[in-house]
């Protein structure tokens, strides 16, 4: 290939594989600590393809410590060991980008992860006195949290949204100008769609939306039944958003989901199960698909239970695990917090058999029906002495692999499978690659993972 000529075929081609399926049967994992004498885990995110868990684990030299469990074990996000205390809340579809906060002595600052920059912290356009990252897009490109500032000796939260092209974050739109308090907890894999919460009074607040980086629209209005105080996850599209509400007739807490087409709906407490019924309850995230919601609720007793809901049916977590006979003695689960793409993988933390606080996941025999096999569209951009740049958009579900060579007949993979992560994925033809070949040929295999 020459930067002046250059001649391409693209051939697409479709292997069938056996039916997705991870496990084929429910697991509980505990997922452990950094070291022996840490009293505590958490486990806060999965990644969509089930592969990475994060979250933070105490220990014995340190406070909190961003970690992510793989099938290799436990391991400190790097760059966070010389920090007093962090934690990790979110990550990109392909692991690339972690986001989380640190406390660096008095001051808590937002900060993100990536492995070519290692462990940095988010840019603002002031001196804050605190920042959190909490929301990351698919790509990781785009960054979402609160950060806080003193204004008129008073404490606000502003909510911020950063492009990781831009010099520094960015303060979304206030709800109220009298009570701007407001913080981003999610956003869309299109960064169209942020979520989160905003003051409407001196202790109210709701829970919000912003699009297209308009004014903050609350999910719920005032008079309804059901009214949202907290958005706390979406699916990757912003189709479906669930999160924490009040029933204005009971006063009680319930956990919600969102539609466009059906508003803000409660999500009912499991019924059985357990000991003692559930009182309140909050949803806390939500599965790619949108099938699978994770939360917990307090029971008349006081203490929290992990929930998961399928298809809007509520379990409790140490149900499913006890009904397969894999809860390990004495454990308790608590709070469930993030799930993988398909719901099949759901984590969180609870109360160990040694009695110390540690993470987990709970491996769901729910493999889903495949997905359709359909070529993606191809868009192509090259450039002189930098290459041939190949873009497809791809489908959870399914995998990719790019072959390429001289010789139409024999084109060797250039790369392993890729996953696909419902984000856009970019193979980069470059004359290192391609040599002096005044004709090059690729091909693109999608297959059922």
């Amino acid at each position: 290939m020459t930067a002046f000529e250059l001649r391409l075929w693209i051939l697409l081609c479709a292997a069938f594989f056996p039916l997705f399926s991870l496990h084929g049967q429910t697991q509980f994992l505990p997922l452990g600590y950094l070291d022996d004498f840490g009293p505590t885990s958490e486990a806060n995110a999965v990644m969509r393809d089930g592969t990475k868990v994060i979250g933070y684990s105490t220990t014995s030299l340190t406070e909190n410590l961003a970690c992510w469990w793989t099938t290799n074990g436990i391991a400190p996000v790097p760059g966070v060991q010389h920090w007093l205390a962090n934690a990790a809340y979110a990550i990109s579809a392909d692991g690339n980008v972690i986001v989380g906060d640190r406390n660096f002595g008095t001051t808590e600052e937002a900060w993100y992860w990536t492995p070519a920059g290692d462990t940095q912290l988010v840019p603002f356009p002031e001196t804050l006195r605190a920042s959190t990252a909490r929301g990351v897009t698919g790509n990781g490109q785009v960054v979402v949290g609160t950060a806080t500032a003193v204004f008129n000796l008073a404490k606000w939260y502003k909510a911020f949204r950063w492009d990781r092209s831009q010099t520094t974050a960015s303060y979304l739109p206030v709800y109220s100008t009298t009570y701007p308090d407001c913080g981003a907890t999610a956003i869309s894999d299109d960064a169209q769609r942020i979520i989160g919460i905003v003051a409407t009074g001196l202790s109210t607040q709701a829970a919000a939306r912003w699009d297209n980086g308009g004014a903050p629209v609350p999910f719920s209005k005032e008079g309804d039944t059901i009214q949202a105080v907290s958005a706390n996850a979406l699916t990757p599209d912003g189709s479906i958003v669930v999160g924490s509400a009040v029933n204005n007739i009971t006063g009680k807490g319930v956990a919600f989901k969102w539609t466009a087409a059906t508003g803000v709906v409660a999500l009912p407490n499991p019924t059985t199960g357990g000991r003692y019924a559930i009182d309140v309850a909050a949803a806390m995230g939500v599965s790619g698909n949108g099938r699978v919601i994770v939360g917990y609720g307090e029971n008349v007793a006081g203490d929290d239970e992990a929930i998961v809901w399928m298809d809007e049916q509520p379990y409790r977590v140490a149900a499913i695990a006890n009904s397969a006979g894999v809860l390990p003695s004495l454990w308790e689960t608590f709070r469930a917090y993030g799930a993988d793409y398909f719901g099949n993988l759901i984590c969180g933390y609870g109360r160990a058999t040694s009695g110390k606080l540690e993470a987990f996941l709970l491996v769901l025999d729910a493999s889903p029906a495949p997905p359709a096999l359909v070529p993606p569209s191809l868009r192509f951009a090259f450039t002189p002495a930098q290459g041939l740049s190949v873009r497809y958009q791809t489908v959870p579900g399914l995998r990719y692999r790019i072959h390429g060579g001289n010789d139409v007949q024999a084109l060797a993979p250039l790369s392993d499978w890729n996953p696909g992560f419902g984000i856009d994925q970019e193979f980069l033809a470059t004359p290192a690659l391609t040599g002096s070949a005044r004709n090059f040929f690729l091909r693109l295999e999608v297959a059922l993972k």
